[in-house]
């Protein structure tokens, strides 16, 4: 196998042992970790070997952050007690929660990072394509299984369709990132369905009698700095259709999608260029056209009805007399506790503060979990942990235990609850300090905001460092993100300021922007605006509406003496970051981020290569070495079909994904021949076929013609 990771994988072989591939891929990334630091491969191309398995160059130097991802954000206690066991040994003491419901590392040293993903692996955990220009991991809401309001469990399918697009060629090199969500209620939204590419909402439709699962579907939604909500496909679609034509569109979009400008390489601004009807019209001729595997809805068979309450024997503590009716139990009780779908058990938020989780903490909630619920969590896009399944009669219990680790903390996903991505603390695009501030306004919320919490406790502050919406700050009534404002030649931090968004399933709205303030006084204009809601609001009135109805013009009007700077030598503090008084704020310069990473290498491929393996392969054949003279053809043809690829800012990582992109990307598009269709199937029979020497020899001479025709069509792409 060729320098880098694998990707090889045919959709046919998906069922393939696991275990062995995860472990060949992690001894791979080790030795290409120990060529990188010898010098042998170079930056960018182990860039993008990292990033596919999730690791991330870190703000500070000689770290790196490592994403870990966890499928519709479910871990159980095993493998919680590993996330912190590696936090200890590997990283800094503590795991991060993340609004993609992934977790994330940070300070690891790289020469360290493939033992700690092999002890994540034993435990069923991966990082792979937690980052670059694949299929990010796949959410979903966290209460699904045990809401009593759901239409159905759709963790089966969260998991199902996570299980075909991991490792898939489909997804291996588009031109940017892909997310996917689930949502299984009809009366809320903890997914997101319409700010992700692919957005699926449960629904059931009858005909003649009969019920059929199946999944409302947005599409092309997304946020950043330039966000968009997605567009509904269709009302319904059947639950058999979902792999099928979750893979249609994949498909069109890694053929169409922008490669150049990577601003502008999301699903939404293809269909921004397209418009929806074309985009349709795409999806719906490359959906008629795709050979369906039946194999592939083999991920669907053994999907139960409906998640029930676990029967087992609870270990329930005995707790402080008093405790049922202390007003902080009572407080914690109706802020994170909520029925579940059968009687006598309850789902309970566990509010984490800023979503990091210490080591010790995480271990201890794992033996609460054990006790006292199913054994298991799920993280939320509020960064926080849903627990399902906790009885009644455990609650007293349950809160008891919570407090004496520190997370009994009442008010989860309400106005106390802040939303805040890492920042400018460990982010290489982080402007600000988002946690920093989210601390702030957290202070503030037992004095001076604390007088808000009942009249604004189902509104949500969220606060990005920088504009990429890692908080997700544009689906929040409140949202701020990292910003820099230049005083008397001095750098200030600043917050772009957003209101009125918020995920309401089909009436979600993107928070609209008003403008700049020092971040100094983010917390006073927190305060106004809630000062101004309470004053404006007519009846039970939504604050979303109330800032609607007022406008952006008015509301920079009441906020403008906010916008007002001191002198440095006045207020030197007013031009630090919250929680980064001591040193002097400023902009990175010459740092790039790393969201997706390079779309291509430096090392350009030429044909001259794959003449060279064609040679190569005559002289094989000669010397009736017919197995060796096959692989040199099969070789030659991926070098070949390499160079318009590359032209077209494309870089597969492996053969098996050269063949299948040029499929995809040239014959699909009508740049060759029709007679290449099918290409990466065929080349790979071949491959693995008998070893004859008629074989060979006409393998030989496809791989001479092939190469012919990939000169073709560089030669269009170049002239035109």
């Amino acid at each position: 196998m060729a320098d880098g990771l694998g990707g090889e994988k045919t959709i046919d072989k998906i069922n393939e042992n696991p275990s062995n591939l995860v472990r060949d891929e992690l001894d791979l990334f080790d030795k290409d970790v120990k060529k990188y630091r010898s010098g042998q491969i170079g930056d960018i191309k182990f860039q993008k070997i990292r990033l596919q398995l999730g690791v991330y160059a870190q703000r500070q130097e000689g770290v790196q952050m490592q994403r870990i991802k966890i499928p519709y954000g479910g871990i159980n206690s095993e493998q919680m007690r590993r996330l912190s066991d590696i936090a200890d040994k590997y990283a800094s003491g503590f795991f991060h929660l993340t609004t993609r419901q992934d977790v994330q590392l940070y300070y690891l040293k790289l020469e360290e990072v493939p033992d700690m993903m092999r002890e994540l692996a034993d435990v069923g955990i991966t990082t792979r394509e937690a980052c670059g220009n694949t299929v990010r991991n796949v959410t979903a809401s966290p209460i699904t299984g045990a809401s009593p309001t759901e239409t159905f469990d759709v963790t089966p399918y969260a998991e199902a369709l996570k299980n075909f697009l991991l490792r898939n060629p489909i997804c291996q090199n588009m031109g940017r990132k892909f997310k996917i969500c689930f949502e299984s209620n009809q009366d809320i939204d903890n997914a997101g369905i319409m700010i992700h590419d692919l957005g699926f909402r449960a629904r059931i439709k009858e005909t003649d009698g009969k019920k059929q699962k199946g999944f409302q579907l947005y599409v092309g939604g997304g946020l950043g700095a330039s966000p968009s909500l997605g567009h509904l496909w269709s009302e319904f679609i059947p639950v058999e259709e979902m792999i099928p034509l979750s893979t249609a569109i994949i498909r069109v979009f890694d053929r169409y999608g922008e490669r150049k400008v990577r601003m502008k390489a999301r699903m939404k601004f293809l269909i921004r260029k397209l418009g929806m009807d074309k985009f349709r019209e795409l999806v719906e001729e490359e959906r008629s056209n795709l050979e369906v595997d039946p194999a592939w809805n083999d991920f669907l068979n053994n999907i139960p009805d409906h998640e029930s309450a676990p029967d087992k024997e609870f270990n329930i503590k005995q707790v402080p007399e008093g405790t049922e009716t202390d007003p902080e139990f009572l407080d914690w009780k109706k802020s994170n506790v909520s029925p579940a779908g059968e009687e006598g058990y309850n789902i309970v938020n566990v509010r984490v503060r800023l979503g990091d989780v210490p080591s010790d903490k995480g271990r201890a909630l794992a033996d609460i979990v054990d006790d006292m619920a199913d054994g298991s969590l799920r993280v939320t896009i509020q960064q926080n942990f849903v627990v399902r399944w906790v009885p009644d009669n455990a609650l007293a219990s349950f809160y008891t235990e919570l407090k004496k680790i520190e997370l009994a903390d009442p008010g989860a996903n309400s106005f106390r609850d802040i939303t805040a991505c890492p920042g400018a603390d460990t982010c290489r695009l982080g402007i600000t300090s988002a946690k920093g501030l989210a601390t702030r306004l957290t202070d503030l919320m037992k004095n001076g905001l604390g007088k808000y919490s009942e009249s604004a406790k189902e509104l949500r502050i969220k606060i990005s460092g920088c504009p990429n919406s890692c908080a997700q700050h544009v689906t929040s009534n409140i949202g701020f993100q990292g910003a820099s404002i230049t005083k008397d030649g001095r750098s200030v931090p600043a917050e772009m300021l957003f209101v009125g968004g918020g995920l309401y399933g089909d009436e979600s709205r993107l928070a609209k922007p008003i403008g700049k303030v020092p971040t100094r006084n983010a917390p006073k204009v927190v305060a106004r605006l809630l000062e101004i809601y309470e004053k404006e609001k007519q009846g039970d009135e939504h604050f979303d509406l109330v800032m609607e109805r007022l406008g952006a013009k008015a509301i920079k009007e009441e906020l403008k003496e906010f916008k007002n700077i001191p002198a440095y030598e006045d207020d030197p503090d007013f031009y630090t970051d919250w929680g980064h008084e001591s040193e002097e704020f400023g902009l990175q310069q010459g740092v790039k981020g790393e969201c997706a990473g390079a779309t291509v290498e430096e090392k350009i491929p030429t044909f001259a290569d794959a003449e060279k393996r064609l040679e190569q392969a005559q002289a094989l054949f000669i010397h009736g070495e017919h197995e060796a003279s096959i692989n040199e053809s099969f070789l030659a043809c991926s070098d070949s079909a390499h160079v318009p690829l590359y032209t077209k800012l494309v870089d597969p990582f492996t053969p098996e994904q050269t063949l299948w992109e040029f499929e995809n990307l040239v014959v699909r598009t009508g740049e060759t021949e029709d007679k290449w269709l099918n290409i990466h199937d065929n080349f790979i029979s071949y491959r693995q076929g008998e070893p004859t020497a008629e074989g060979a020899i006409k393998f030989l001479e496809i791989a001479k013609e092939f190469h012919a025709d990939c000169q073709k069509v560089q030669k269009n792409l170049t002239e035109n």
